[in-house]
């Protein structure tokens, strides 16, 4: 059945709105977790909370929702390994390289996942899809400056992290389609939950944070960053497509930029500007109409 150009436009515009808003939330989560650090939280005990209260916010708006069948909940449960490993190596390099030099190296991922989606079968790989992901990369570059002094065992991690990310988008097209966006981020943030719960009792990092400050970075961080920006993202990507929902999710470093300059007093050079507008730039690209 095909579906009337109105309708593909509005749910479109709606696939497009709800990255953005993913994008947003994502961008605050470096700024959050800096400040939890601050705090002296470690590590283990950050990612357990984090998503301690993310399955704690699900469990208290999904009540009533039926079962899902086992193969989808263990497909869906698959899916958050993948995640959990995309956060772990994500937040291990932002222990050990500046935020602005991870942003850099984390935004590969546009340009990784426009090549395995159309190695998948799943979007085609045109000029323009791929001079979109070249602008976006391009202009997260320059937004995020240069990588001297970067140490490598965290560029190596942000790297990682940029490629499991890519392969998570990819994923998540295809597994979470015929699935609501709630049910697929609430079984990813369950298998997130559970294997860092272990982590952190081995490690003897299993105890909440009692800093007000800290407690209340870990909330926004599952709310918001966790609950808020899975179900947008989950919900977008399967009505656009990886490969333009991984261009708009750019949009995160221009946030995360707005943000430390508020509140970390970090405020973006000339350069930063011009890599902002590459960024929309490539997000414009993306969005034109084929003719």
């Amino acid at each position: 059945m095909s579906w009337p150009a109105s309708v593909r436009r509005s749910a479109a515009a709606r696939g497009i709105a709800l990255v953005l808003l993913s994008a947003a939330a994502y961008g605050a989560m470096p700024i959050l977790a800096r400040v939890a650090y601050a705090e002296g939280t470690r590590l283990a005990t950050l990612l357990t909370w984090r998503f301690v209260v993310a399955v704690l916010v699900f469990a208290a708006t999904s009540r009533g929702t039926p079962p899902l069948p086992w193969r989808t909940r263990l497909l869906l449960w698959g899916l958050g390994i993948v995640f959990v490993l995309n956060s772990l190596s994500y937040f291990l390099a932002l222990e050990r390289v500046p935020v602005p030099v991870l942003a850099l190296l984390l935004y590969t991922y546009p340009v990784i996942v426009t090549l395995l989606s159309a190695l998948a079968g799943i979007d085609p790989l045109t000029p323009r899809n791929l001079l979109a992901a070249v602008l976006a990369f391009a202009g997260a570059a320059l937004t995020a400056g240069p990588v001297a002094g970067a140490q490598l065992p965290g560029v190596a991690l942000a790297l990682t992290a940029a490629f499991i990310y890519s392969v998570y988008i990819v994923l998540s097209s295809r597994f979470a389609r015929g699935v609501s966006s709630e049910a697929a981020a609430r079984h990813v943030a369950q298998a997130a939950a559970v294997f860092y719960i272990v982590i952190a009792a081995v490690r003897g990092e299993l105890a909440p944070p009692t800093s007000p400050a800290a407690i209340l970075a870990i909330l926004g961080m599952g709310a918001v960053c966790t609950v808020l920006a899975m179900r947008a993202f989950l919900a977008g990507v399967v009505v656009i497509g990886p490969a333009r929902a991984s261009v708009l999710s750019a949009f995160e470093i221009l946030v995360t930029l707005v943000l430390a300059a508020v509140f970390l007093g970090e405020r973006p050079g000339p350069q930063a500007l011009v890599g902002g507008g590459l960024i929309f730039a490539g997000v414009a690209l993306q969005q034109m109409a084929r003719r």
